[in-house]
């Protein structure tokens, strides 16, 4: 085999050991170098620039010029431009000093990849940021949220995914794992907390943490919306705003159980 030498006159590189190597499995199909940075793209829920990383990154240009590539992907939103999934701080060095960016557009990158990529340094997104992200990727759990969501803006998305997750969920929707496992259940929740509302003008039945504690409340199989409705009749000023889950639970039950017969009454609260 040929051994190919480079035209640096400072090292002789083989670099025979490359010959050959395949590519097919790369989702890279090309690379560039451009001044315009009119081609590239930020989405608004990547994370913030790092003041102290892009100084770092400016010095590094301004001595060894740019020696690395951003990453980008064909934008869906903005047809013709390039969406940057990694070297947003690079992209943004290269513009303050003026230089040439190096970057590689990529194909079939989901955004759960992306998310996988950046790991913890994505933790200055929100819930709503994540959400588009499943949108894009056509993930039908994502896609039903989002319905649930549109039509019901007055409660926080964290809410929403406890009631139809099963449970506190944040952190699996984070990762676009996240599965819709209680539909009816949820639906249910919403319904009563609704009531709540309508009939009795409960401030905080829209609050995350409220439905989360009706929800435990509903899931012992003990709990009979009708009583329930018939106890508010006589106090419900007493359902107030607590301070957890756990905290509205008990206070339901106390509801539930207000000047009923000790027989008659009912534990949700372990």
């Amino acid at each position: 085999m040929k051994t190919v030498t480079s035209t640096n006159t400072n090292n002789n590189v083989d670099v025979s050991q490359y010959e050959g190597e395949s590519t097919e499995q790369s989702k890279r199909v090309r690379s560039g170098c451009t001044k315009d940075y009119s081609k590239f793209i930020i989405p608004t829920h990547q994370r913030k620039p790092d003041d102290a990383n892009m100084k770092s990154i400016i010095t590094s240009i301004q001595r060894h010029g740019v020696i690395s590539a951003i990453k980008t992907r064909p934008s869906t939103e903005h047809p013709g431009k390039l969406e940057v999934w990694d070297g947003q701080n690079t992209l943004s060095a290269c513009k303050i000093l003026g230089v040439p960016v190096n970057y590689d557009v990529w194909i079939e990158i989901t955004n759960r990849a992306i998310i996988a990529i950046n790991g913890e340094t994505g933790r200055s997104w929100t819930l709503p940021d994540y959400l588009k992200y499943g949108i894009d990727d056509k993930l039908e759990d994502y896609m039903f949220i989002n319905n649930v969501y549109r039509d019901n803006r007055k409660i926080a998305l964290t809410g929403l995914l406890a009631l139809f997750g099963g449970g506190y969920s944040n952190k699996s929707f984070k990762k676009i794992e996240w599965r819709a496992l209680s539909k009816e259940h949820g639906f249910l929740v919403l319904s009563c907390a609704k009531d709540f509302a309508k009939l009795y003008n409960t401030k905080h039945w829209f609050h995350a943490r409220f439905l989360w504690g009706l929800s435990e409340v509903m899931k012992t199989g003990r709990y009979n919306h009708g009583r329930m409705l018939t106890q508010m009749e006589k106090c419900s000023g007493y359902l107030t705003k607590q301070g957890d889950p756990g905290e509205y639970a008990k206070n339901i039950e106390m509801v539930y159980n207000y000047n009923v017969n000790s027989k008659n009454k009912v534990q949700f609260v372990q």
